[in-house]
């Protein structure tokens, strides 16, 4: 029996017996691995992996031709210093054969030392980082030059509304567990929801990661300012930098900036800085909520804001001690959100203020 404790990952993908026993649990093979794993507890950490590495190459089947394989292995092993390369050294005559030779690509391609990493994002990495190559799958590349919006359809059943002189560019067919999407300009997404699957958008330096939402990008080329506008749902949104970071690390605490419906960011490349802010005219988000339902009849206040809070989806600051006594009457179903608050503002003598996002309300004591 060979010395698996000495095998690299690659050494083991290249292994035939390995390859065959992980993506097709041949019983000759099965045998003859599980009796050396019994024998050796502490399983080698290459070993695993190889593993990893095939069975998700295996599950989302990556769309690439043979002929680019062959000539990715051929340049890998002509640099390499440990091995020398045997002319016609991988076959192509059967279909088990390509998992062997596109895992060998992946690793040419430097995805490994991403990938192998262990933490939440391992899968997350490999596939961004297959995006970026320009070989690997066919993409799709939608520019609009007209004078006014047109609308696209992706593979997952998503819709970009993408903006006069703007571009996206995604893959023809979404791999592994991200949906991936490079955006040049202004679009807004009402991306399908797929809680496994995250919505990932690339624009200048900065990353937005979704889960399922609507939102707006405005990304100007060569503008020092960028926004991203969230209309529903919740979404992140990252320096490039960082997001690299995560991706080739175990860091979790880079979370980026979240904001969430009727919020927006905004960023400047001089500062690189993120603000975040309510958008101009929030909207109520709260399905179950009705404008008849702001009229207000001896209300204590902290429904009133809580009513508020709830229907715009925007959090509400007030010290409940100053107004744990006070009730409001007054009609607001038609008014915009500013003006429901300074109206409620001038009713019990205080003032509102937006910080971060939020709604922060200044008041004494209101006690009756």
């Amino acid at each position: 029996m060979k010395n698996y404790n000495i095998f690299t990952a690659a050494e083991f993908i290249e292994e035939l017996s390995f390859t065959d026993w992980v993506l097709h649990n041949t019983p000759i093979n099965d045998l003859h691995f599980k009796n050396w794993l019994n024998e050796n507890q502490n399983t080698n950490a290459e070993l695993k992996k190889a593993v990893l590495f095939l069975k998700n190459l295996k599950a989302n089947e990556i769309d690439i031709s043979d002929e680019y394989i062959e000539n990715k292995i051929t340049e890998f092993w002509e640099k390499s210093e440990h091995h020398t390369i045997r002319k016609n050294r991988f076959s192509f005559a059967n279909k088990n054969m390509v998992w062997l030779v596109a895992a060998s690509v992946l690793m040419v391609l430097g995805l490994s030392y991403f990938f192998f990493n262990e933490n939440p994002f391992v899968s997350q990495k490999l596939y961004s980082l297959n995006f970026i190559d320009k070989n690997i799958g066919e993409k799709i590349v939608n520019n609009n030059e007209s004078s006014k919006p047109i609308d696209i359809s992706l593979p997952d059943g998503s819709k970009i509304n993408l903006k006069p002189n703007s571009s996206i560019k995604y893959l023809k067919t979404f791999i592994g567990e991200t949906r991936e999407i490079e955006l040049v300009g202004e679009a807004f997404f009402d991306v399908k929801p797929n809680p496994d699957i995250p919505f990932i958008v690339h624009f200048n330096d900065l990353v937005v990661k979704v889960l399922g939402t609507s939102f707006l990008i405005k990304a100007p080329k060569n503008k020092n300012k960028m926004q991203v506008v969230v209309k529903t749902g919740k979404v992140s949104v990252f320096e490039k930098d960082d997001w690299q970071k995560i991706m080739g690390s175990n860091s979790l605490a880079i979370k980026g900036v979240v904001i969430t419906a009727n919020q927006q960011v905004e960023y400047q490349n001089e500062t690189a800085k993120f603000e975040k802010n309510l958008i101009d005219s929030p909207i109520i988000i709260d399905n179950k909520t009705l404008e008849q339902d702001f009229v207000f009849d001896e209300t204590a206040l902290k429904i009133v804001f809580d009513k508020l809070e709830n229907a715009y989806g925007i959090r509400i600051i007030v010290d409940e001690n100053q107004i744990k006594n006070c009730t409001i009457t007054a009609s607001l179903s038609d008014e915009s959100l500013s003006e429901k608050l300074r109206l409620i503002c001038k009713i019990i003598n205080a003032n509102y203020e937006t910080i971060d996002g939020q709604i922060i309300i200044n008041t004494k004591s209101c006690k009756n």
